[in-house]
């Protein structure tokens, strides 16, 4: 029994050893690059049902620009295309949930931003049905800047 309890004491500090280790690490690393700094992005204010539900959408956006690359990867274009448009195209659904956040937060740019990554997606969703791999993956990149336009913007 003496022995179990030095070896998992031992253990426990061998494992602390390395956590201190990581966090020694990662600090230096964040002070390289200017240690922490203010999240200054203007914050949504929602109710918070509506804020777990918009997280949960923004993670299935992100699935859904994970499946468009996969699907491009392999040269599906139909697949790719078809998914952006059903997926992540500009709808009148679309349209009125991001504007119910606008109205709701008073942020007149979060509708435009989402609108942005909306319409970028049919247009990748047109350029993939068309045959043209090289401009969906154009259509992609812009998509993907036009997420992080909004995200470098807002919070919640």
């Amino acid at each position: 029994m003496k022995r179990v309890l030095m070896a998992a004491a031992f253990a426990g500090l061998l494992a602390s050893g390395a956590v201190a280790a990581d966090h020694s690490e990662m600090h230096n690393m964040m002070m390289k690059q200017g240690g922490l700094q203010p999240d200054d992005r203007v914050e949504l204010k929602l109710p918070a049902t509506m804020k777990a539900m918009q997280k949960n959408m923004m993670r299935k956006h992100l699935d859904t620009v994970s499946d468009i690359t996969a699907a491009l990867a392999v040269n599906d274009l139909d697949k790719a295309g078809a998914i952006a448009r059903e997926n992540l195209g500009w709808t009148p659904a679309e349209e009125q949930r991001c504007n119910k956040v606008s109205e709701i937060t008073g942020e007149k740019d979060f509708a435009s931003l989402g609108m942005a990554v909306h319409k970028k997606a049919d247009e990748l969703a047109d350029a993939a049905k068309a045959g043209n791999r090289d401009k969906a993956l154009e259509h992609l990149a812009a998509l993907i800047k036009n997420c992080n336009s909004c995200h470098a913007k807002f919070r919640h």
